[in-house]
């Protein structure tokens, strides 16, 4: 049923885009949103949707060498996690403990090079200008998808990002479907 009304809000969403609305992606979001009905999480998630729409053409020309992925190190099992942390962030050691250790294999079998598990936007930004990727898809809450599209925006990185499932700060969970869904991304008109 979720991913029934998530596909009804992308629909819509690209319909919103085809006619100007990304213009204001936060009163975009409202007007459907409110014509859906939607509670409060599902208008974040529409309006997250509507900004990865206007990025998706571009984004999709990148390949997947040059694209990071950023995953929130607030969705390890804080049990369980075996992860060591330096300067780049987490460092998984897929112990199966949690989403983190799904996403890093999901996105390592696609071919995904740079990926970071970090705690925000500042670690975030010294990433990006560090490995100066084309494009970067973060895993993050609604807060921090915001601020994400407006980093990116400063450092010219071409954005993509998921909600998590369950956000709090603490034990988070990753929409691991959706996550691979933006992975996989990718022109295939365009010629090699």
């Amino acid at each position: 049923m979720v991913e029934n009304i998530y596909q009804k809000i992308k629909l819509t969403v690209a319909k919103a885009v085809d006619t100007g609305a990304h213009l204001n992606a936060a009163s975009a979001a409202q007007g459907i949103g409110k014509s859906m009905g939607l509670s409060d999480a599902l208008i974040q998630f529409a309006h997250i949707e509507l900004r990865n729409a206007v990025y998706e053409p571009e984004f999709k020309k990148i390949p997947f060498k040059d694209r990071a992925l950023f995953l929130p190190h607030c969705s390890r099992n804080t049990k369980v996690c075996k992860a060591t942390t330096d300067e780049e962030g987490l460092h998984c050691k897929h112990c199966g403990g949690c989403d983190l250790d799904k996403a890093v294999e999901i996105a390592e079998k696609i071919g995904y090079t740079k990926i970071f598990i970090v705690p925000g936007g500042s670690m975030v930004k010294r990433v990006l200008e560090k490995y100066e990727p084309k494009a970067a898809l973060g895993v993050c809450c609604f807060h921090e998808a915001l601020l994400a599209f407006e980093l990116t925006k400063q450092v010219d990185v071409i954005p993509q990002a998921v909600l998590l499932l369950k956000d709090g700060c603490k034990d988070t969970q990753i929409n691991l479907p959706l996550l691979e869904e933006k992975l996989l991304l990718i022109d295939k008109t365009k010629k090699k």
